[in-house]
């Protein structure tokens, strides 16, 4: 069994990734890298064998080897601080801003915005927050209409007043959707950001990172509530994560 470890966890890997895309509307972003690593660990169990009397393989492979474990070390720090971090907040706030998740043919909400926006319902209803709705997403290419009016649609079908949602409706990422519903609450307020309370509502894997970019953008009173990732996304969504918050740590996104 341990002979074969790597055949068996590239498997996996490629298993997880025709499942996961089975299951889903639409292609499952990063997915793909997963199935990558999945293929390399296979094509590894031959090479080593193959090679296995090289002693330059068996150098470069330690060295590989090396590398790869304090990127692991480092990989499960972030990922420890990801699941860990708070995120279900019930304080009231002045604004309940929830992020925007894609849409699925065209117009309709994809489940992970449709949790989000249930979860921004659920802290109106159940916890009695009275701030108003930011709802910020703006049109992808292959999108009828912007996330924001979609997200908006829903929401006045579910009971909620229209005159309580501000739409932002020109964001194409998390960074975006900061900066552009910054502005839109300093104009709805006449207040400076930092002088608004604004609680944040996305999805559980995605708190960590939209704390660092909302005080990027300068938000300085905010909490989240976050929605629950659906569980066979779980594994694709919190890895993809950690090389999201590096990424947004480097470039601002």
């Amino acid at each position: 069994m341990i002979k074969f470890i790597d055949i068996i966890v590239g498997g996996v890997l490629i298993a997880y990734f025709f499942i996961v895309n089975l299951i889903s509307s639409k292609r499952v972003a990063f997915s793909g890298t997963i199935a990558a690593v999945g293929v390399i660990f296979i094509l590894y169990h031959f090479i080593k064998n193959r090679f296995n009397e090289n002693q330059y393989f068996i150098k470069g492979m330690n060295i590989i080897k090396v590398l790869i474990s304090i990127g692991l070390i480092f990989f499960i720090v972030l990922e420890a601080a990801i699941v860990f971090y708070p995120k279900k907040d019930h304080r009231d706030t002045d604004y309940i801003l929830v992020l925007g998740a894609g849409l699925n043919n065209g117009d309709q909400l994809s489940l992970t915005l449709k949790d989000r926006l249930d979860s921004a319902i659920k802290c109106v209803n159940d916890y009695g927050n009275s701030g108003f709705i930011v709802v910020s997403g703006g049109q992808g290419n292959d999108e009828d209409i912007s996330e924001a009016e979609a997200m908006k649609r829903y929401l006045v079908s579910e009971g909620l007043s229209e005159e309580k949602i501000i739409k932002e409706d020109k964001s194409r990422n998390t960074n975006e959707n900061f900066k552009f519903s910054k502005d839109k609450i300093e104009e709805h307020s006449g207040k400076a950001i930092e002088d608004s309370s604004v609680k944040v509502v996305t999805t559980d894997f995605h708190a960590l990172r939209s704390n660092l970019l909302a005080k990027k953008s300068g938000y300085k009173n905010i909490n989240l509530y976050t929605s629950n990732t659906v569980s066979y996304l779980i594994p694709v969504f919190y890895s993809r994560e950690a090389f999201a918050v590096v990424k947004s740590f480097l470039f601002d996104r």
